[in-house]
């Protein structure tokens, strides 16, 4: 959870954070470039509703009572007004605070650099926060009321494949707003968004099933495995992705079990589940539940399972930062998690995250925000400068072409007329998106949550 500390040293590390970033969004900006003043109007809140929260005040708000969950805010220094340009980013704020911090803060960040570098057409760009707690049906709701009642321009978000399916289904196609998902990575996603306006920064579902084979069998050697996964769309494509591939080898085994997101495992004792597995001699054993139900399972696979433990894969469906706290004990040995994360991601970002919300910052999907923000305002700069759908400007953007990165949103439209088209960097790595919107260069890996993964070889078995 996140970490307190006195209200003065956060007023601190923030004012220093925020500083920083606006040293280093204008101190090579030409004046003409920057939002001018008279082209803010007063505040509004559209219905009058819309309440102003700071980074800070969002993240200690006190989940367990007291807070009206499933709410949409706005920064308190950043609000909306009749011409501001606004973004909606889906966050599970009242399920995983610290998650939120992070990616709000990216996306926050990525604002205020264009804010300071002229704006979108010399409007100021604002981030909308909506609580959707990783909740499908009410990922939809917040949608369209960010759509409907705040004129949102696009939408960043949600966490979950089959939120985003609500979204896309329900929302965004119909409205022809532009998403784009920082770790959905569901196949059915590109069915449904592909020909629209819909991007992933994420691995997709075949890329992670491939480097989830490789490290379980083929580096690994496991070929008994046991999976444990929800019954929402990513855990029944990654379910049916290794039974296809297992069944191709040699003695290769798999057995699945499905449980709902609705069942609290913290309250069962599963110790013939957990004997049954065991008594199939499986080696590895692959978990797809939520967050909270992965910690009770491995809880409970620490206290009946008999011998060295398995082999345990868990899906991105888990954060890895909820996984480590949690405390797993000896058994983290032999936890690893699939992250759908960056490349040689650059340290900067990270670090200014972390000053933000004064806790250690994992920077897994911070980074994917950033860029996303970043992607999306230059295209909303190209769109309306030279009469583009926002779809082919994305796709300019991060294409085959002319090497850019954030720092040239200032000269943007000045890089089209020479070039045309774009080949984007930013704090991710590369972007380089297809004509449906998968992310081709998107890095994942798979990494012991231990602190010495050489401990691994004692603690569990070996196939």
């Amino acid at each position: 959870m996140f970490e307190r500390m006195s209200l003065v040293a956060f007023i601190f590390r923030i004012t220093l954070f925020v500083g920083i970033s606006i040293i280093l969004c204008s101190c090579s900006t030409p004046a003409s470039h920057k939002v001018k003043p008279a082209q803010i109007k007063s505040i509004s809140s559209g219905d009058g509703k819309l309440r102003e929260l700071s980074l800070k005040e969002l993240i200690h708000i006190p989940l367990n009572k007291g807070y009206s969950h499933h709410t949409i805010h706005q920064s308190a220094t950043n609000p909306i007004n009749d011409t501001s340009v606004n973004f909606g980013i889906m966050a599970p704020i009242s399920e995983f605070p610290v998650y939120s911090a992070e990616i709000i803060a990216a996306a926050d960040m990525a604002a205020n650099f264009v804010n300071q570098n002229g704006g979108i057409d010399g409007r100021r760009l604002v981030i909308l926060r909506a609580d959707d707690k990783e909740n499908t049906p009410v990922s939809a709701r917040l949608a369209r009321e960010l759509v409907d009642k705040y004129r949102v321009e696009a939408i960043i978000g949600p966490a979950t494949s089959n939120s985003v399916v609500d979204v896309l289904q329900q929302v965004t196609i119909p409205n022809n707003i532009p998403l784009i998902t920082q770790s959905a990575s569901s196949m059915v996603l590109t069915d449904i968004g592909g020909k629209h306006a819909f991007w992933r920064m994420v691995a997709n579902n075949q890329q992670q099933l491939d480097l989830m084979t490789d490290f379980i069998h083929k580096k690994s050697g496991h070929r008994r495995i046991f999976l444990i996964t929800g019954r929402d769309i990513y855990s029944q494509e990654i379910a049916s992705g290794l039974k296809a591939y297992f069944s191709e080898v040699s003695n290769g085994w798999v057995e699945h079990l499905a449980i709902s997101d609705l069942v609290h495992l913290g309250g069962m004792d599963l110790l013939s589940e957990i004997k049954m597995v065991q008594k199939q001699k499986a080696t590895a054993v692959i978990i797809t539940l939520t967050n909270a139900q992965v910690k009770d399972m491995i809880k409970k696979i620490r206290r009946h399972w008999l011998g060295k433990y398995p082999l345990i894969l868990v899906g991105d469906t888990v954060t890895p930062k909820y996984l480590i706290d949690s405390n797993p004990g000896d058994i983290s040995a032999c936890i690893f998690s699939f992250v759908g994360t960056q490349q040689d991601m650059d340290k900067s970002l990270s670090l200014n995250i972390a000053e933000a919300i004064t806790t250690k910052a994992t920077g897994f999907d911070g980074a994917y925000i950033y860029d996303s923000t970043m992607i999306m305002a230059m295209a909303k700069v190209l769109a309306k400068e030279f009469d583009l759908s926002t779809k082919e400007a994305v796709n300019l953007i991060a294409s085959d072409g002319y090497p850019i990165n954030y720092s040239d949103f200032p000269k943007i439209i000045e890089l089209y007329r020479q070039h045309k088209k774009f080949s984007y960097t930013g704090f991710s790595g590369r972007v380089l998106f297809d004509e449906l919107g998968n992310n081709l260069t998107a890095y994942a890996k798979i990494y012991s949550i231990a602190e010495d993964p050489a401990e691994s070889k004692k603690a569990c078995v070996t196939p």
